[in-house]
C-alpha cells in the first residue's frame, strides 16, 4: 500500500432494478446487472494499493447484485430508498468521515479506468500547489500593452472537488466555455463548472456543505448543486471543481461516453472476469 496516499472512502450508490433514471440507452448492450460489475470491478482495481474503504448502498439489490458484492472486502448497506433518499443516506455516511479523509460518491453506472485512483492521488497530494491564475486587465496604449490592474480569483484559496469524468459536451462549441487548465506529474486537469452526483471532496467539506448537498438531493437537482458549491471566476465561499483530460472514467450511456479512450476495450477485459 501506499502509506503516503490519502484515505478514499469510496461511497457507492448501486440499484439494478432501474436501467437508467433518464431512459438513456447503455453502450455495448450492457444489461444493468452487467454494467454494475464491470463498472465496480473498474473501481476496485484502481483502488489497489492504495488506502481505501468501501460502502455499498444497495437500493433494492437482487439477490444476485447482493452475492456479487460479497465477495469484496466493502461494507454492504441495503434498504429500498428510491434515488433521492439513496443520495441522502450517502451524505449521511460521508459526513461521520474524519475531516482530512477524501469521500468518493460514485453512482453505478461510471466505468474507470487502471490509472484513476494513481492519477486522483496524485492531484490531492499536489492540490497546495495549484491556484487559479489571476484576472488581469489590460489595455493596449501606443503600441504598448499596460496592466491597468489585477487581483487574485480567490479571496481564500478554494477546497476542490474531483470530478473523474470528462464529458464530451466540453468540446462542443456550442457549450464552450473559458476555464483554468494545469497539470500534474501525471495528468491534465480543466476548471469545469457542473458535475453529476458522482465526485469526490474532502469529509470536512462535506460536513461544511451538507445543507446543500441534501437540498440537491431533492430530484437529485445536479444543477442546482454544481451552481452552489463550484465558483467560476471567483471563489469566495465556493469550490474549485476539475475533471481530468483526458478522462479517468466515463458515464455509461451511449450520449456521454468520454472522448478518445477505448472504452469497449476496458469492458472486454473486465467482462470475462465478472
Amino acid at each position: 500500500m501506499n502509506k503516503n496516499s490519502p484515505k478514499i472512502n469510496v461511497i457507492f450508490r448501486s440499484c439494478d432494478t432501474v436501467n437508467a433514471v433518464h431512459h438513456a440507452p447503455r453502450p455495448f448492450g450492457l444489461d444493468k446487472k452487467t454494467l454494475i460489475k464491470v463498472c465496480f470491478k473498474s473501481l476496485y482495481n484502481s483502488l489497489q494499493g492504495y488506502n481505501y474503504s468501501i460502502i455499498v448502498v444497495g437500493d433494492n439489490l437482487s439477490q444476485e447484485m447482493k452475492d456479487f458484492f460479497s465477495k469484496f472486502d466493502l461494507k454492504l448497506i441495503e434498504g429500498v430508498y428510491g434515488n433521492d433518499a439513496s443520495i441522502r443516506e450517502t451524505i449521511k455516511i460521508a459526513a461521520a468521515f474524519p475531516d482530512n479523509e477524501w469521500i468518493y460518491f460514485c453512482e453505478d453506472d461510471y466505468l474507470h479506468r487502471k490509472e484513476a485512483v494513481d492519477q486522483i492521488v496524485n492531484l490531492i497530494q499536489n492540490k497546495d500547489s495549484i491556484v487559479p491564475a489571476r484576472i488581469q486587465y489590460k489595455q493596449l496604449l501606443r503600441k504598448r500593452e499596460i496592466t491597468l490592474f489585477s487581483f487574485k480569483r480567490y479571496f481564500r484559496k478554494p477546497d476542490l472537488v474531483i470530478h473523474p469524468c470528462d464529458y464530451p459536451d466540453r468540446y462542443n462549441l456550442k457549450y464552450a466555455t473559458k476555464s483554468f487548465i494545469f497539470h500534474t506529474q501525471k495528468s491534465h486537469w480543466r476548471q469545469i463548472f457542473d458535475t453529476t452526483f458522482t465526485f469526490l471532496m474532502e469529509a470536512k467539506d462535506v460536513k461544511r456543505y451538507k445543507k446543500t448537498l441534501l437540498k440537491a438531493s431533492n430530484r437529485a437537482n445536479d444543477r442546482y448543486l454544481s451552481k452552489a458549491l463550484f465558483g467560476k471566476s471567483f471563489f469566495f465561499s465556493k469550490l474549485l471543481c476539475v475533471s481530468p483530460m483526458p478522462s479517468l472514467s466515463s458515464h455509461m450511456h451511449i450520449e456521454t461516453m468520454s472522448p478518445i479512450i477505448d472504452w469497449e476495450k476496458i469492458v472486454q477485459q473486465l467482462i470475462t472476469k465478472v
